[in-house]
């Protein structure tokens, strides 16, 4: 199965509310967050038999948020709530992940999740 490359989405100039959608509609993603984190994050599960990467590094989750967007399950208070984000988790480290958005030209940053093992590459304005 031939893996669909969505690194391009990450010059961060499209904003979550985009992102997501294109993921629902070519069903890639579950239209329904699995979880929503204490600072109104909306994560979402990968599909079944899905296969896409971000920078060449497979897919594991997605999430976004966009204060006042019907599109995402909004929480009142918590912690350092983002007005506008969304990235991936990607089954690799920090440093490599790293390196690979800077030889792209992305602007996105990197969050390690699991050392050495999960990252999460992340557009925010």
């Amino acid at each position: 199965m031939h893996a669909h490359e969505i690194g391009a989405n990450f010059d961060c100039r499209a904003g979550p509310h985009t992102f997501i959608e294109q993921l629902v509609e070519g069903k890639e993603i579950d239209p329904l967050p699995m979880r929503v984190s204490d600072n109104a994050v909306n994560v979402y599960r990968v599909r079944p038999n899905q296969n896409f990467t971000a920078f060449g590094f497979r897919v594991r989750a997605v999430f976004g948020y966009a204060h006042n967007d019907d599109m995402f399950i909004q929480r009142r208070g918590g912690a350092d709530v983002p007005h506008q984000v969304y990235g991936v988790v990607v089954m690799a480290g920090k440093d490599v992940v790293n390196n690979r958005i800077s030889e792209a030209g992305s602007p996105a940053t990197v969050r390690e999740v699991m050392p050495l093992v999960m990252s999460a590459v992340v557009c925010e304005k």
